[in-house]
């Protein structure tokens, strides 16, 4: 039987991203409801989910992100 663990949710948090080589995206980061922004960045894992503003889903490796700005 395969061990189970307890699903986090997710939260969507509005956000715009650069990437180093100049790509500007405003859109969306999926977090988990405990973490920040700033725990995605340092998690070891290394890509995160980002939708743009037209509902697509790019993988973003966190090595080319410039600046991450979370919006209210």
């Amino acid at each position: 039987m395969a061990i189970r663990f307890p699903k986090v949710p997710k939260v969507r948090v509005h956000a715009d991203v650069s990437l180093q080589d100049g790509t500007r995206f405003r859109g969306q980061v999926f977090i988990e409801a405990t973490t920040r922004i700033q725990d995605l960045m340092n998690s070891p894992d290394p890509f995160f989910p980002f939708m743009d503003e037209t509902g697509t889903v790019h993988l973003i490796n966190k090595r080319s992100v410039v600046q991450l700005t979370p919006h209210d």
